[in-house]
């Protein structure tokens, strides 16, 4: 049976150098530097899945998206039937005002009035308040719009939990049956394992932009929205043109 692997894009030149001069400016994060206890949950892609088969796949290949739990003639497992969409991505943060540089090159050479500099600041400063106030305002919105999705989500799957349970209730519990279904289950298993045992062979790295992550952070570390995974032949020398830059640096 042949092995599959997931297709990692491969990096150009200009790609791995921009990454590379990413991580010196701090802005990007890979996962090597996330202990390892809160490594899902800062890399949420990772933990809803990113690092799996897709399941369109598994079912083209296997007939179902998992193992089956019961035999041909009986009554199927309840699915899950689905989450709400969520509130997507957190707001934007907004790019603040600056004082306009030939004002500033005016007041400087004295063609325009040190009073016209402060009522431009005067004015930035409100108007980048209000920016600010609308920013937080939306923030808080999105945040409680996170925490009520957890609780619907929840409530989901509370209510599944309930259908499965009668569902497993209602099946026939003698034991050749119950051997029959678990030898089912672990023939879908072993070819699974076998098909996708070398999947993630290709992934040297993986990483998260800075403005990919949210506001929130788990331990001091930020959580990522979206993820870059890195190729494991190109990894190699993005690493070591990041410790040569960094060990440059220090000796300047």
């Amino acid at each position: 049976m042949p092995k599959l692997r997931m297709p990692i894009a491969r990096l150009t030149e200009d790609e791995m150098r921009e990454i590379v001069l990413d991580r010196i400016a701090c802005k990007v994060m890979f996962s090597g530097e996330i202990p390892a206890a809160t490594r899902r949950l800062c890399l949420l892609p990772v933990a809803m899945g990113a690092l799996t088969p897709p399941s369109e796949l598994v079912e083209a290949l296997f007939g179902s998206t998992g193992p089956p739990d019961a035999l041909e003639g009986e009554p199927p497992k309840p699915l899950c039937p689905g989450y709400p969409e969520g509130p997507g991505g957190p707001p934007v943060k907004p790019v603040l005002s600056k004082v306009d540089a030939q004002l500033l090159s005016d007041v400087e050479w004295g063609d325009a009035e040190p009073m016209d500099l402060e009522q431009a600041e005067a004015a930035i400063v409100v108007s980048n308040g209000l920016k600010v106030q609308l920013w937080e305002d939306a923030t808080m919105a999105w945040h409680k719009s996170l925490d009520d999705d957890t609780k619907a989500r929840r409530a989901i799957d509370v209510e599944h939990e309930a259908a499965v349970d009668a569902w497993e209730a209602s099946l026939d519990s003698h034991t050749e049956v119950v051997v029959a279904r678990e030898a089912v289950r672990q023939d879908w298993i072993t070819r699974y394992d076998a098909m996708f045992s070398e999947w993630c062979a290709d992934v040297g790295e993986i990483m998260g932009r800075m403005k990919d992550a949210f506001p929130r952070g788990v331990n001091g570390y930020p959580m990522f929205h979206a993820v870059t995974i890195i190729h494991c032949e190109d990894w190699p020398r993005i690493e070591a043109a990041i410790i040569r830059e960094q060990s440059r640096s220090v000796q300047v």
